[in-house]
């Protein structure tokens, strides 16, 4: 049928309700005229009174976990909302559909969670978001699409992996300095329990083992220092001139990842310096000694962030380390060593500090004899899902 057929038709229609004494089928009309208002109400309501956010205000991954994204949608109105669909963007490099469709019901006054699983596949800053809501009234006669703004920022840091007897020069400082800071018990590192034995302090004793063992045990804990760490990382690009460069350059920073927080685990104060690409700029990366839980996020999420720098070299992030104070613990995590270096890191024992060198490169240089000289040089690789540190002979 044509527009034209229609309108007339329509004319037709209206001339004989206004005309003609049809009861029943005014009363029709008037039924489905209410109808469709209280069908539009119903979607002005829906349109102006849905609400939805995103499920996790922030979020941060380490690279190769899982964890829940999604968003929660909000019926506030004291009708249900019977079908509405929820498109939620996400970024293909941490999930496995770019858009996450879903068709669900909303209760009166209630709220629905839609949720779905993100995998940090790669460190690094992702995003999520933002969610398309459809709508489609009861007749199908009104309906709306609205973008919600859920943009979140995801970052995905490195993997953290535990060492294999990780030679920790802050518990233990090497060289011929004499170490004028103590080791103290960390009371709240628990590390065992053993039989009392006459002198052991009376504050010491776990009276609920004791009770139950039917004999006197006492806790024993783990050690804390306060002696300083700062953890050292080369990301000049040149020095990674070797095959397979991508790959250890994530190794090293995976590495540094895991060192810190192997030091926030043993509640020392340490800091981290880098010369790298973070934001679009190259720059040297000084993040100062500090301590907690705080001072490691803040490390790990440069850590996710950074590149290799192009034009700065690992040397400025050495000379850096010049105003430190006396008797910090420098652990050098770099692809490789070469003269120049150990003549600058010397420079720096010579000052007090403990210096532990760790290649993380394929290339291991045996005739530099670092020993001879105070350092200690060890070699790092991971090889299922652990740090092995390996002695570097000669």
């Amino acid at each position: 049928m044509t527009i034209g057929r229609s309108v007339l038709v329509l004319i037709f229609l209206l001339l004989n309700f206004l005309f003609l004494d049809f009861p029943g089928v005014k009363i029709i009309a008037y039924g489905i005229i209410l109808y469709i208002l209280l069908d539009y109400l119903y979607y002005k309501l829906v349109y102006i009174k849905l609400n939805l956010e995103r499920a996790n205000k922030d979020f941060y991954l380490f690279a190769g976990m899982a964890e829940s994204a999604g968003v929660i949608i909000k019926n506030p109105l004291l009708l249900p909302i019977y079908a509405v669909i929820v498109n939620d963007q996400s970024d293909l490099s941490i999930s496995v559909r770019q858009v996450y469709s879903f068709l669900n019901s909303v209760n009166k006054k209630g709220a629905r969670e839609l949720s779905y699983t993100i995998c940090g596949k790669k460190r690094g800053l992702y995003k999520v978001g933002p969610t398309v809501v459809k709508f489609v009234d009861f007749c199908g006669i009104f309906s709306f699409e609205m973008e919600f703004d859920t943009k979140r920022e995801i970052i995905v840091f490195p993997s953290i992996y535990p060492f294999y007897e990780l030679p920790y020069k802050s518990l233990q400082p090497q060289g011929n300095f004499r170490n004028n800071l103590p080791i103290y018990e960390d009371v709240s590192m628990i590390k065992g329990m053993k039989e009392y034995q006459p002198g052991d302090e009376l504050k010491r004793i776990n009276w609920k083992l004791s009770a139950k063992q039917d004999k006197i045990l006492v806790n024993t804990y783990f050690c804390s220092v306060s002696l300083d760490s700062y953890i050292v990382l080369n990301l000049f690009k040149e020095d990674y001139s070797f095959k397979e460069a991508t790959f250890y350059m994530e190794s090293a920073i995976e590495i540094a990842g895991s060192l810190a927080y192997h030091l926030n685990v043993k509640k020392q104060k340490f800091g981290f310096v880098t010369n790298c690409m973070i934001d679009g700029k190259e720059k040297l990366l000084d993040i100062p000694v500090a301590s907690g839980n705080e001072h490691f996020i803040t490390i790990i999420s440069k850590l996710a962030l950074i590149s290799p720098s192009k034009n700065i070299k690992f040397s400025n992030a050495i000379d850096s380390l010049f105003s430190l104070k006396w008797g910090v613990a420098i652990y050098v995590i770099t692809p490789q060593v070469n003269e120049e270096l150990i003549y600058t890191l010397l420079e720096l024992y010579k000052l007090g500090h403990s210096v532990g060198i760790f290649t993380v490169g394929p290339r291991i240089d045996r005739t530099l004899g670092l020993k001879d000289v105070g350092f200690l040089p060890y070699h790092l690789e991971i090889e299922n899902q652990v740090i092995k540190v390996l002695p570097v002979e000669g």
